[in-house]
């Protein structure tokens, strides 16, 4: 260390004065960061409206400790609002509270957007007065804004429809979609936007943008969910005022993407910058431009897009910086670029949007001029209402004439709205909002739905090998199976799969066989948690049936013969003595119960079953020659037998039997000929 002996600076040494410099420089980065109090006066009785609510000893969380945990519902005292000039937490508005813990009075800061004012207690009579007739509902969301910004202002919109009735027309095939990589609890899964078969969710726009769920269209359009400092931009009316809106402001949008530094040339032929443009496309459509690069952004992306290029497939020298006639299809850029080249049928309206769009200046300024006359001229002056028509003009327009399909589309314009107020320092200048109020509007706002995944628990396979289930397959109508084994098989192998990849099988694989029936389980577990049971019930009775019925029929392994073609179900049934305390059930090969008049076919079921309605047995008929289970010994049952032969289809195990018509125990080219001669009448099948 290099010592400087002798040297003192106000009366103390060096060393020691170094020493204290350090210390107070240490201090100094614990201070909190510099405040502006908004209100210095206590404004009234609130509750905490978080679940759990940090109190620190100081505003903001750099330099500050916590002090206590308070909980929904606790109730303190709201004194003086303090804005921070910055916040790592990135909350800039606190809130000095009094309140009790722990038997004390206490005294500390709290995010102010976790209080809730109560009634009337914001201070501000006008600010009450101007309020009163928004529900309840929303007023405690209007009280924190004004805390905040006391120069916002809020006028209620009624919207003549009913909340619910609006949500099923925003639900309407393509109308509100969102990104296919969203978690599949908030795409939709009604018939026309999910095949439950394959678990594909079916896209309405570009590759990627798919019908958005019910919860999730719910929680978007409750404007009650958009009053914060951020989303409620979304209400901000759209009309153009230049002194509101400087072009610092429209800069600040356009920073950090392709139109930041970049020039553009003007129909004089001058250099421009993309904000300066903007600035004079909001001239000319009377539009707010820092609105106006929001929606550019939102439709064109940061890094711009097909539709910004001029060098997109056969539309080179076009552009279309708003997708102003991008509707949904699998190419939307291609039919933004058409739009751009040829505009409307309306003459004159293509000479009043400049069309053809063959320059960024152009596209800018003259999609400006669409958006405003087509949709702030009508009604539509706000982020909002362009994405949910609830308030138009004509009737007939209700939840129509939309700018947006994207559910989230508003919100994040409104975002974009937000920051360029704020780096602009204009964020605390007076603004009206007008906030739609729908009927019968739900108590509390409509919560966004969990992300808990994929809910497809759908069986797609289910097999026993080397043996048929009854009925056949049918996963989407058909929870319960059954399947007839020889005493001689004591174990089975199940194979079965899921029709998504996110969901989970349990219950397959190798079986032990008892004896009697057997009741096996395959659980089918979504990645939502829900669950899908398939019931296999396999019969391998090992003993007599004579326990439970007589009949004289030959049989082998739970399979009967002995049964001319033609024989109706009730004349079959006539040749059973059922012991008694059993009923015997009749059904065909697909577990459906067939009628007395029906004919007895190949594949038909007997089940046994006790006073308690449990099948205690389960015998399957054949008729040889009826290899096709129709109950008919024709060319049908000849063209089955063949390409089984040939190896170019299959055969049920009661199917095999049918088959072998000479019963040597094998289906070929000699059972061909047995039946051939049946269907001649030149021979007759031996049941």
């Amino acid at each position: 260390m290099v010592t400087i002996p002798g040297v003192k600076l106000l009366g103390i040494s060096f060393h020691r004065a170094v020493r204290l410099m350090l210390t107070v420089l240490l201090l100094v980065s614990f201070l909190p960061v510099p405040v502006r109090s908004v209100n210095t006066e206590s404004y009234g009785n609130a509750q905490i409206n978080v679940a759990s609510a940090n109190v620190r000893n100081i505003a903001g969380t750099s330099g500050s400790k916590v002090i206590a945990v308070l909980s929904q519902g606790d109730r303190v005292t709201a004194c003086e609002v303090v804005e921070l000039s910055s916040d790592p937490s990135g909350e800039t508005i606190w809130c000095k509270i009094v309140f009790s813990y722990n038997g004390k009075t206490v005294t500390g800061y709290v995010v102010n957007a976790f209080l809730l004012l109560d009634e009337g207690q914001t201070g501000d009579e006008a600010f009450e007065e101007e309020i009163k007739n928004f529900p309840d509902s929303y007023k405690r969301y209007l009280r924190v804004l004004h805390q905040s910004h006391p120069n916002w202002h809020f006028q209620m919109a009624k919207v003549k429809r009913d909340f619910q009735e609006t949500v099923d027309l925003q639900a309407r095939v393509g109308v509100s979609l969102i990104t296919n990589s969203a978690n599949d609890a908030w795409k939709s899964t009604e018939s026309f936007a999910y095949d439950w078969t394959t678990d594909t969710y079916l896209v309405y726009d570009g590759k990627s943008w798919v019908n958005a769920s019910r919860g999730v269209i719910e929680y978007y359009m409750d404007p009650r969910n958009m009053l914060n400092e951020q989303y409620v931009f979304q209400f901000v009316n759209l009309s153009y005022m230049a002194e509101m809106q400087p072009i610092e402001s429209v800069q600040c949008i356009l920073n950090n993407t392709f139109m930041e530094s970049d020039k553009i040339v003007n129909m004089k032929d001058e250099e421009i910058t993309y904000a300066q443009a903007f600035v004079r496309a909001a001239e000319l459509s009377k539009a707010n431009p820092i609105f106006l690069a929001s929606k550019c952004l939102q439709e064109v992306s940061a890094q711009g897009s097909g539709s910004t290029s001029g060098e997109y497939g056969e539309y080179v020298g076009y552009y279309n910086y708003f997708n102003v006639g991008a509707y949904s299809s699998e190419d939307p850029v291609a039919r933004g670029l058409e739009f751009a080249k040829n505009g409307t049928s309306d003459a004159e309206l293509n000479k009043k949007i400049l069309i053809s769009w063959n320059s960024p200046y152009r596209a800018i300024c003259g999609g400006s001029i669409f958006i405003a006359s087509q949709y702030i001229g009508k009604g539509q002056d706000s982020i909002y209402l362009m994405k949910f028509n609830v308030l138009p003009k004509s009737s007939d327009l209700y939840c129509k004439h939309q700018y947006m399909t994207n559910i989230q589309g508003a919100m994040m314009e409104s975002k974009k709205m937000f920051t360029a107020y704020s780096r602009a320092g204009i964020l605390d200048s007076t603004l009206l909002f007008t906030v739609p109020v729908y009927k019968n509007m739900p108590e509390t706002p409509c919560s966004l739905p969990a992300q808990t995944g994929n809910p497809n628990n759908y069986i797609a396979e289910l097999a026993v090998e080397n043996y048929e289930l009854t009925p056949e397959l049918d996963p989407f109508h058909v929870e319960e199976y059954s399947l007839v084994v020889p005493n001689s098989c004591k174990k089975i192998k199940i194979d079965a799969k899921a029709v998504s990849k996110k969901a989970k099988v349990c219950g397959a694989g190798e079986i032990e066989l008892k004896d009697d029936l057997n009741e096996i389980d395959i659980q089918v577990t979504a990645q939502n948690g829900t669950e899908r049971h398939y019931k296999l019930t396999v019969a391998r009775d090992t003993s007599s049936p004579v326990n439970y019925f007589e009949v004289d029929l030959p049989s082998s392994d739970n399979y009967y013969s002995g049964v001319e073609p033609g024989t109706k179900v009730e004349d079959l049934i006539a040749k059973f003595t059922v012991t008694e305390g059993y009923v015997l059930v009749y059904q065909n090969m697909n577990g459906k119960d067939k009628d007395g008049k029906e004919k007895v076919a190949t594949g038909d079921l007997f089940l046994i079953q006790d006073e308690e309605g449990k099948t205690v047995y389960i015998g399957t008929i054949f008729i040889r020659g009826d290899a096709n289970g129709d109950g008919n010994i024709s060319a049908a049952d000849l063209t089955l037998m063949t390409h089984f032969i040939l190896g170019e289809g299959e055969l049920s195990h009661a199917g095999l039997l049918a088959g072998d018509a000479n019963k040597d125990g094998k289906v070929n080219a000699a059972d061909l000929t047995v039946t051939i001669h049946h269907i001649l009448k030149q021979g007759t099948i031996v049941q």
